[in-house]
């Protein structure tokens, strides 16, 4: 062995949306379906309702606001607007190339991973259920777990207690400098910004990540990782 290689991390926390799978694409596809479905408005625009912080970012209670504010809402519409609208974001989300083989690496490496999210259980469940990434995580940490949503410290400790890993041996991926690559930092962990994934694009010059990814397979190019392969086919 190369008494010169990077220790390899004893565990990583992925975010999961916009850094293990597509997010914000299958959002505004399923914002799209519900503005076919009422036939008035612009998915767009009720796209942006869900950025209000009025509710939790997948809270029906958005298109509620919305059908009501465009004077076409009633109970049984609305009804239809969220399955429409949840059968749709689920169905459009796809894993990044690279992440299967990449999480088979690691764990074939004796690295523990688990996910920890924004999304509540049932919703991040249910998604990785759909990718076929959920038998790689025995441990997934979301709010109503951990009793917090990120950048509060709470999800990141429980993962790394229930994963019995230190900060020092710890990474956390995930595509937000402020939900993410900050809490990380204040906690010891070696940060990783998953570039590709950070749609919004707030400067935070401020904020320094230990490394950047612009795809997510090259998480195994990066010190500590590097020597692991891929396995074709």
């Amino acid at each position: 062995m190369d008494a010169y290689r990077s220790p390899l991390p004893g565990a990583i926390l992925f975010d999961l949306d916009n850094t293990l799978c597509t997010f914000v694409d299958a959002k505004q596809a399923a914002c799209n379906a519900v503005v076919e479905l009422t036939g008035a408005g612009s998915g767009e625009d009720l796209f942006s309702y869900f950025l209000r912080p009025k509710y939790n970012f997948e809270d029906h209670a958005h298109i509620t606001d919305y059908l009501n504010d465009i004077h076409v809402y009633s109970e049984e519409l609305a009804e239809k607007a969220g399955k429409v609208y949840d059968e749709v974001k689920l169905d459009t989300i796809a894993l990044y190339p690279g992440v299967e083989e990449t999480l088979d690496a690691l764990m074939e490496a004796g690295v523990k991973i688990a996910v920890v999210t924004d999304a509540f259980s049932s919703h991040a469940e249910e998604r990785m259920h759909k990718l076929g990434i959920d038998s790689y995580f025995p441990v997934l940490v979301t709010p109503d777990r951990s009793g917090q949503r990120k950048p509060n410290h709470a999800s990141f400790v429980l993962a790394m207690k229930q994963l019995d890993a230190t900060p020092s041996e710890t990474w956390v991926v995930g595509d937000s400098l402020r939900r993410e690559v900050i809490p990380g930092l204040e906690l010891g962990l070696t940060t990783v910004f998953a570039r590709y994934g950070d749609w919004i694009q707030i400067e935070m010059p401020e904020v320094k990540p230990h490394h950047i990814l612009d795809q997510f397979s090259d998480l195994l190019n990066l010190p500590g990782l590097s020597h692991m392969k891929l396995r074709q086919g």
